[in-house]
């Protein structure tokens, strides 16, 4: 019988279906802190899976990022309410992503405190010549 690696945060019932048709699942239930790192990588997963789905699969794949997000929040300990918060909090200091602004590069003085920051954060923003 061959073998297929998943690796991955399955929706609750996929073993069931697993079972049902014959195959032999082989998991083990997460402990809340891995639990809620899997919902992140379900997350980033299901965002990635949106680049090559069809016209007819999109509101799926939107729909599993969805359910992530909902089961993050419950396992943190947020309402709708709170996450709409932060949302406009960040919308009226940022604004949204609505406009499709995409920054290629950005220069600042050597000494400023976004340098700092984006040194810090190299993974992110690597510098470049």
């Amino acid at each position: 019988m061959p073998k297929f690696k998943f690796h991955k945060l399955v929706r609750d019932k996929i073993v069931d279906h697993q079972i049902a048709s014959g195959a032999i699942p082989h998991y083990h239930r997460l402990s809340n802190d891995q639990h809620k790192e899997e919902l992140v990588h379900k997350v980033i997963e299901e965002a990635k899976e949106i680049l090559n789905a069809g016209e007819n699969e999109i509101a799926s794949e939107i729909a599993d990022i969805q359910q992530a997000i909902d089961d993050l929040k419950e396992k943190l300990g947020l309402s709708d309410n709170d996450v709409r918060v932060a949302q406009n909090t960040k919308n009226i200091k940022n604004g949204p992503f609505k406009k499709g602004i995409f920054v290629d590069y950005v220069e600042v003085d050597d000494n400023d405190a976004w340098a700092v920051y984006y040194r810090k954060h190299a993974d992110r923003y690597p510098e470049i010549d």
